[in-house]
């Protein structure tokens, strides 16, 4: 909560924060410990069966999930940025944007396959608080940490190329990365 208040971007999605430290259920209901934080009630959640597919509705662009999905109702201030579309879930709230202090909190309700719901509403968020991103090869993770870049293919049959800076360092490995090859580099 001290991060987001004090400017950070926390994007959470699906079952955040519903267990404490020692992987108990909070006796509480179901969301009661992240509501102020996400800006919404979880009502329910609910996982549907693998030949079953739930549909989610995102600036008119669809999107399928099946696995698990929190259904939401938004608190006072908080924008709905996706909505369930089809069976018991129509019109009910599957992804949420709130401001809090100087910070933003964005949740995800539904969990997909392919990832398209997450990126699209993870791309709306950085539009939205000016957070610039990089287009990155398909399979290529990027984590920046104590100073140093790491990027990690996790292709199985292909090479990408990380787009590292002319004027940075690589420290461990290469600009085209080999599938389940690592590059570390520190820019200058």
């Amino acid at each position: 909560k001290l991060y987001v208040q004090n400017g950070g971007n926390l994007v959470l999605s699906a079952r955040a924060g519903q267990k404490d430290r020692n992987a108990h259920l909070w006796e509480l209901p179901y969301g009661k410990m992240i509501e102020e934080l996400i800006g919404a009630k979880i009502l329910f959640y609910d996982v549907l069966p693998e030949d079953r597919m739930g549909k989610v509705e995102m600036d008119q662009k669809s999107y399928n999930w099946n696995n698990w999905a929190d259904v939401m109702e938004p608190l006072t201030g908080t924008k709905t940025l996706a909505t369930y579309t089809n069976m018991f879930y129509k019109q009910k709230v599957a992804a949420t944007f709130h401001k809090l202090g100087k910070g933003t909190v964005t949740y995800i309700g539904p969990d997909t396959d392919d990832g398209k719901l997450e990126k699209d509403v993870l791309n709306k968020m950085y539009s939205k608080t000016g957070i610039q991103i990089p287009t990155l090869p398909e399979g290529l993770i990027m984590d920046w940490r104590d100073g140093f870049w790491v990027g990690i293919n996790y292709n199985s049959d292909k090479s990408v190329e990380v787009p590292i800076p002319e004027n940075a360092k690589i420290l461990i490995g290469n600009k085209m990365l080999k599938p389940a090859n690592v590059v570390v580099f520190k820019s200058l």
